[in-house]
């Protein structure tokens, strides 16, 4: 009788500690699933802003969501306006975001990145509405996104 009691306290404590560390892998799991998703969403949206600010051909709005980087590859705003929102302009380009078929998110070396490749539907003055694909390249600055490249058809 008194080995079964050994015993039996044995397999109880063994199931409350496997009981305890599902648990915790569980919430961890939760967490890490939820701030994804946060992630994600708040990726989309800063694509989102971008997209809406080009249409509306609004310089300073796209400069403020360009990284650093970005912006020094157009070299200064009244370049980055002459060189690629006038063009949009005159051609009425706008663009429409109908999907994303593939997004990822990574930390390495303390930077957080995000690739995104959606489809925009174009349409400018005289064409016809087309679907085309972007691969958007974003950074996490501080609490924000910034857009780091955004380039036609599929990058890595």
């Amino acid at each position: 009788m008194g080995f079964n009691m050994i015993s039996k306290k044995k397999v109880l404590a063994i199931a409350i500690v496997v009981v305890a560390v599902v648990a915790v892998v569980a919430v961890v799991g939760i967490y890490f699933w939820q701030s994804l998703g946060a992630s994600f969403a708040e990726v989309e949206d800063t694509i989102k802003s971008f997209n809406t600010a080009l249409n509306n051909y609004d310089v300073d709005a796209c400069w403020a969501l360009m990284s650093t980087d970005l912006q020094d590859s157009y070299g200064t705003k009244a370049d980055f306006n002459s060189s690629i929102l006038d063009g949009l302009k005159q051609s009425e380009w706008q663009a429409l975001l109908t999907s994303i078929s593939s997004k990822s998110i990574e930390t390495r070396n303390g930077v957080t990145r995000a690739r995104f490749v959606v489809t925009l539907q174009i349409t400018e003055a005289g064409m016809g509405a087309r679907g085309e694909t972007y691969t958007f390249k974003l950074v996490k600055i501080g609490d924000q996104w910034k857009i780091d490249d955004w380039l036609v058809g599929v990058w890595d």
